[in-house]
């Protein structure tokens, strides 16, 4: 029985060696796309003028998907230069929005 047990942790170990090094030499993209995610979201964080906790960010292998409703367009064109400006991004796909009631000429709407 002792020497069976021997044998399963020996399997693992050969198991979890070779799933570390795919992902070693891999990059391990959920580790390379959540990383970058991460990036992003610090980025944004640091900018006083981009609402990012009413964004969404996804991002696969350097593609970068934001989705969420913004109060002007300027905010929206202000956080896709900024994500296109971070090392790693290849692309940027906006689905931001404005609000349905979203009118230019209305200054009241801005910022509450």
């Amino acid at each position: 029985m002792h020497q069976k047990h021997v044998r399963i942790f020996y399997l693992m170990t050969l198991v979890f060696t070779a799933v570390g090094m795919v992902c070693l030499f891999s990059g391990c993209d959920v580790m390379k796309n959540t990383s970058l995610q991460n990036t992003i979201k610090e980025e944004l964080r640091q900018h006083r003028d981009v609402q990012y906790e009413k964004l969404t960010i996804n991002v696969l292998d350097g593609v970068v998907t934001i989705s969420g409703e913004l109060y002007t367009r300027e905010e929206i064109d202000k956080v896709v230069e900024i994500v296109e400006g971070i090392e790693g991004v290849v692309q940027v796909k906006n689905i931001m929005t404005l609000p349905d009631d979203f009118q230019s000429s209305n200054p009241i709407f801005l910022y509450y």
